[in-house]
């Protein structure tokens, strides 16, 4: 039995690597940090690492090449599923870049937000990835833009599906009003001509930019504007604007909805199926996001997707390039998946 008072063994030391392995720390360092170095060398240090159970110093490491393999992710809301979604899939496009992907949640406070961007920044990670939040204001205090502004001069910046003012930052853009324009001409084609836009707040940027784009496409099939109502984006937004709806005379009330994301169609849908109504047939509703939700919800949600690995992909490959100084604006199309909640209107 070992004595609890036994000398723990010493650390494994990038020395005893070498002297296993028949070559200088040196040649050991540049094994680590991925240099040049002869093939057979290689594979004794490799092989050397994995004998006496090296664990390579990343601080150290981070040091040598003046990165730390750390991005951050700062975005409004966790519990929301497209955030959580997205995370998930940025995060495993990192871990596949041999990067770990830092997560800070704003609870949907911009003051928080700011405190988390600074963390962040002082963490000293390669690159902020950052979601919603002050990127997404539609009239954005300029104090935030500055002080976004002195943190890029810090740390790159890769802005998801926002803007603001003034800074010159990577991005990546879901053509999010193609999202809209796809969904809207889905139901239109069903024959229904009467629809209502349900959920969103008119400060946000992608709220304005989806309700502009759905009156449009109404307007452009020569119909008067469609329904809307102001809440916002979960569950329980979605139950009251269908409530609202439901109190509309039965000439005026729309025959389908369009929600700003999928919980808020959901939502709508869950409160719509209380009343005795029957989701397509009385009914269609379509959500925006294509997360979990929308496939498990019965009956299946038609909705729009954000090609969550996709999307991913051209995140990190902002991320990397801004890394290297370069900023990339790259956008991806969305496609809308048609499921059970919409049919042709009887």
């Amino acid at each position: 039995m070992t004595n609890s008072t036994q000398k723990r063994s010493r650390p494994v030391t990038i020395y005893d690597v070498a002297r296993l392995a028949g070559v200088s720390t040196s040649t050991v360092s540049r094994v680590i940090n991925s240099k040049r170095v002869d093939a057979d060398m290689t594979a004794r240090v490799q092989q050397a690492i994995s004998d006496t159970g090296f664990q390579i110093n990343q601080l150290a490491r981070g040091l040598y090449t003046q990165q730390s393999r750390m991005l951050g992710c700062v975005l409004p809301d966790i519990s929301n599923p497209f955030f959580a979604t997205l995370f998930m899939a940025t995060e495993r496009q990192a871990l596949r870049h041999g990067y770990t992907l830092l997560l800070c949640n704003s609870l949907d406070d911009l003051a928080i937000e700011a405190e988390n961007l600074r963390i962040m920044s002082e963490r000293q990670v390669d690159a902020i990835v950052l979601i919603g939040g002050r990127i997404n204001e539609l009239h954005p205090d300029p104090a935030l833009i500055q002080d976004t502004q002195r943190l890029q001069e810090r740390t790159p910046l890769v802005l998801v599906n926002g803007a603001l003012p003034g800074l010159d930052s990577a991005w990546v853009q879901v053509d999010e009003v193609a999202g809209v324009r796809q969904a809207t001409r889905h139901l239109l084609a069903l024959g229904h001509r009467r629809i209502g836009f349900l959920g969103g707040l008119p400060h946000v940027r992608a709220t304005a930019q989806k309700r502009t784009v759905f009156q449009e496409e109404l307007a452009l099939a020569g119909l008067p504007p469609g329904w809307t109502h102001d809440s916002a984006y979960t569950l329980q937004d979605g139950g009251e604007g269908m409530r609202a709806m439901l109190a509309l005379p039965a000439d005026v009330r729309p025959t389908a909805v369009l929600g700003i994301n999928d919980p808020v169609a959901v939502g709508a849908a869950h409160v719509a199926i209380g009343a005795g109504l029957k989701i397509p047939t009385d009914l269609s509703v379509v959500g925006f996001d294509d997360t979990a939700l929308a496939a498990t919800f019965y009956p299946a949600l038609t909705t729009v997707s954000h090609r969550y690995d996709r999307l991913a992909e051209l995140i990190l490959e902002a991320a990397l390039r801004s890394v290297q100084g370069k900023k990339v604006h790259l956008t991806l199309l969305p496609e809308l998946i048609v499921r059970e909640s919409s049919a042709r209107l009887l």
